[in-house]
């Protein structure tokens, strides 16, 4: 059978009219494919909005303290958290903000537990210095965070002297003035940490004549920190040579890997 032009040409119109009404249906599942997506992240944006304002409420703060200085209602006000704000929302530097408002607390450890309860573990803090700072007592613990500020020393803590403190508030850390003696208490410290010796007192009012009381016996000279691990080595070798000892003062100012010298006045 022979075509004709108009048939030919009907043919090419419905071939055009299918494609367009195919672009027209496929455009339309696009559009209805991000419709859905834009409804679904609407959705969750709306839970997630309403999880963390209007669902959870917190209905029950337990504190693991095991101190008598605070409360669990002084830990709990210092943390921030309260009863009936959402789980996930309230209290969120309480771990920062307790050992700053209840200094005797050297760390807290917030746990948030679904659906509504919420657990502060804390770190009771111990004082371990005297910083004489002017007319006042700096009583630290072992960071250096300032517990309290006294006129009298705790003379069961080890008295630091001479260490240049600038002014600091209760709750925070020390700050030195000379970055050079605060490396040098430091390391005096650690090193006599390592080595199990007892400190009493540390004197650096001057860099170059250190003195240090150690074991409850003994007032050492150090002089500079020449030859610093040198010292400690022969100031350790000394104390356990001198158990029945009622003290002196040890002298190691002078000395060098190579004459070793120390002198044990009693």
């Amino acid at each position: 059978m022979a075509v004709t032009p108009n048939s030919a040409i009907e043919q090419r119109r419905r071939e055009i009219e299918k494609k367009r009404m195919a672009k027209r249906k496929k455009r339309r599942k696009a559009m209805l494919k991000r419709l859905f997506i834009f409804l679904c992240i609407a959705a969750v944006s709306v839970l997630a909005i309403l999880s963390f304002t209007v669902f959870f409420p917190v209905e029950k703060i337990t504190v693991d303290y095991g101190g008598s200085l605070y409360t669990d209602e002084q830990i709990i006000k210092a943390s921030g958290i309260k009863k009936g704000e959402n789980l996930w929302m309230t209290g969120s530097s309480a771990e920062e903000n307790i050992p700053v408002k209840l200094p005797y607390i050297e760390s807290a450890d917030v746990t948030r537990k679904f659906p509504s309860s919420i657990v502060i573990k804390t770190k009771i803090a111990k004082a371990k210095f005297n910083f004489k700072v002017k007319n006042n007592i700096y009583i630290c613990d072992k960071n250096y965070k300032v517990l309290e500020i006294k006129k009298i020393e705790n003379k069961k803590l080890i008295s630091v002297i001479g260490a240049d403190i600038k002014k600091t508030k209760i709750g925070e850390k020390i700050s030195f003035s000379n970055a050079k003696k605060q490396d040098t208490v430091d390391k005096i410290f650690s090193k006599l940490s390592e080595q199990s010796i007892k400190v009493n007192s540390l004197d650096v009012s001057e860099l170059m004549d250190i003195k240090v009381r150690v074991d409850g016996r003994f007032d050492v000279q150090l002089g500079s920190m020449a030859h610093f691990d040198g010292k400690i080595a022969q100031l350790s070798q000394m104390i356990k040579k001198s158990q029945q000892e009622n003290g002196g003062t040890i002298i190691l100012s002078d000395y060098t890997p190579e004459n070793r010298e120390s002198i044990l006045k009693k």
